[in-house]
């Protein structure tokens, strides 16, 4: 069983005022509210040993500009997002990049998946290939006993894990690689259930 440990990253519609130069929510899509502009995956052996990485930029169709908190926060440009592809195209090369076989996708969080499902869902791309998810930060959660109701960040998951820092967080790459180190971490768990 292969393991498929992905991030995203989303950007959403924003304006400014004019008067006060103050940044405002803008007109969102409710069916859409976030924006895919990132995956980032990486592909894990039965031990969890990274084999492969995945990573591009998904140019953006209804949220066009990036988000400044979302710039500020991951480094994304409108530059990165020009050089991205649409979503339909960058589903199929994740489809491609995750070859045959099966595979458990693994989030950390259920924001992801929720939002792939609901980005495909808006531009009627199919999910039927996801059979098997697995939800990370709920199976850390169990391992460190914490209450329920109370989550627990990637980077405070790390530092209690004692798992070195060496990249940026809230790029997709990056969020991957640590979500399967903390994988690795739980393997002794059955991951196929949530």
């Amino acid at each position: 069983m292969k393991y498929i440990i992905f991030d995203l990253e989303f950007n959403s519609a924003f304006k400014i005022n004019r008067k006060t130069k103050q940044l405002m929510r803008g007109d969102t899509n409710p069916l859409c509210p976030q924006e895919i502009i990132e995956i980032g995956a990486v592909k894990t052996n039965d031990s969890i040993e990274v084999e492969d990485t995945f990573k591009l930029f998904v140019k953006p169709q209804l949220y066009t500009k990036i988000h400044p908190k979302v710039k500020q926060k991951t480094q994304i440009t409108n530059e990165d997002l020009l050089s991205g592809i649409l979503l339909e195209d960058a589903i199929e090369a994740f489809k491609k990049w995750i070859g045959d076989g099966d595979f458990v996708l693994c989030s950390w969080g259920k924001d992801d998946i929720n939002e792939l499902n609901r980005n495909c869902s808006f531009h009627k791309i199919t999910t039927d290939w996801i059979s098997q998810y697995c939800d990370i930060q709920r199976k850390c959660m169990n391992k460190l006993n914490l209450p329920k109701g109370q989550q627990i960040g990637l980077k405070n998951a790390l530092d209690l894990l004692n798992i070195e820092i060496d990249n940026c967080f809230h790029r997709a790459l990056n969020d991957a690689v640590y979500t399967a180190k903390i994988l690795k971490e739980l393997k002794s768990e059955d991951l196929t259930k949530i």
